[in-house]
């Protein structure tokens, strides 16, 4: 068992951050991976707001998952707060998948950040003057745009190669 492995703690519905908030108040130094999401505001206007990238589950380091603090946290769950088979035996994530998740959120891997109507640009090439709006999310990373050119035609590119614009 390596020491620098990773358990999930199970928590109530929708009490991940009371959750996190208690295990950091008890000395723990617990994970919540997060993924933000925009939502229009009445104005119109996008804000941008986190949530858990897992919900109902925190990551703490395995050497301290039996720690009696972890138990008695607000937020978690009382009847079994730790990620195990039946046999008892803890999940685990060893620590270099972990550090992974934590570079992909640190980069906004995880964010979604286009959504149907938006208006973007290609990065690159003949059209990147055009302002496209898109119009769909398809599969594989693909989005599907509409161009104010020829009445309004479709196209469909790869995600990485727009530039949104507010």
């Amino acid at each position: 068992m390596a020491r620098s492995d990773w358990a999930a703690i199970l928590t109530e519905p929708a009490a991940e951050y009371t959750a996190h908030t208690e295990l950091r108040r008890f000395g723990l130094d617990p994970y919540m991976p997060q993924i933000n999401r925009r939502h229009a505001t009445r104005a119109g206007a996008f804000v941008a707001r986190a949530y858990p990238l897992f919900p109902r589950y925190l990551l703490i380091p395995i050497n301290t998952a039996r720690d009696p603090a972890v138990r008695f946290a607000r937020g978690i769950c009382r009847h079994r707060h730790i990620l195990a088979d039946d046999d008892g035996r803890i999940w685990r994530a060893p620590a270099k998948v972990i550090d992974a998740v934590r570079e992909a959120e640190t980069t906004g891997q995880f964010n979604e950040i286009l959504h149907k109507g938006d208006t973007v640009t290609l990065a690159y090439g003949v059209l990147a003057t055009v302002r496209f709006v898109m119009s769909d999310t398809a599969s594989d990373g693909m989005v599907e745009l509409l161009m104010p050119l020829f009445g309004g035609s479709r196209a469909t590119v790869r995600a990485d190669k727009i530039v949104h614009h507010v």
